[in-house]
């Protein structure tokens, strides 16, 4: 027991100094190689760590080399070119015609993962922003909109994203189907050409089209979908 002690101590004190070497990133902003070399890490000190059979120096050197690899990956990021090999480029999602579906779609993403990214960025609905431009550690950079005097107010209840009906919002905020289909009837569009379709407690409603800009719609008195 003294002897997985001591190998405790030892590993953890050449992984609090490998990664204080590599930089102070947190998980959510890590590069994917910065990630993959941490992840990688923290398996290659757990086996010699409870394993006496094994050779602390194994576990030593094996660690020591990813960092020495992760080393030379920042050396050869500085070429532009590798950068996009390694890290891949920043893609705009978001432009002034609203969602990039096939930004979307190159990047394995689905509406609402969009959305959840926005959100964390400090805006809630699409209308707020001019250009979202998804970078290569996963986090949404925004150019907001010069005038926000008409910034969200009230949550945007997203009933159809990805060309799909929201089953679960809708019941939970009493939104009516066949309304929000007859009031895409009226604009030609149907569930499956529809990317988002929102509405907030104010009957504001924002439609973003599979091939088309995003349009908004301020309902009246009578027309609400609820």
């Amino acid at each position: 027991m003294l002897i997985i002690f001591l190998r405790a101590i030892i590993l953890f004190a050449l992984l609090l100094a490998v990664m204080r070497m590599m930089g102070k990133r947190q998980i959510g902003e890590m590069e994917p190689f910065e990630l993959v070399i941490t992840l990688v890490i923290s398996e290659l000190a757990c086996i010699p760590m409870a394993d006496r059979s094994i050779p602390i120096t194994y576990g030593v050197v094996a660690i020591l080399t990813m960092f020495v690899i992760h080393q030379i990956i920042v050396l050869l990021s500085k070429n532009s070119s590798m950068q996009k090999i390694l890290s891949g480029k920043p893609v705009l999602v978001v432009d002034k015609q609203g969602i990039n579906s096939y930004a979307l779609k190159e990047m394995n993403m689905q509406v609402n993962d969009l959305l959840q990214a926005l959100r964390n960025a400090g805006y809630f609905s699409i209308e707020e922003i001019d250009y979202g431009l998804m970078e290569t550690n996963g986090q949404l950079s925004v150019i907001a909109k010069k005038k926000l005097e008409d910034k969200q107010q009230s949550l945007p209840i997203p009933v159809i994203m990805d060309c799909k009906w929201n089953e679960d919002d809708a019941k939970r905020y009493d939104i009516n189907k066949q309304k929000v289909f007859a009031l895409l009837a009226k604009h030609h569009l149907k569930e499956s050409t529809v990317r988002l379709f929102t509405v907030d407690n104010n009957n504001h409603v924002l439609i973003q089209p599979t091939k088309r800009p995003y349009f908004t719609l301020d309902l009246q008195k009578g027309e609400e979908l609820s």
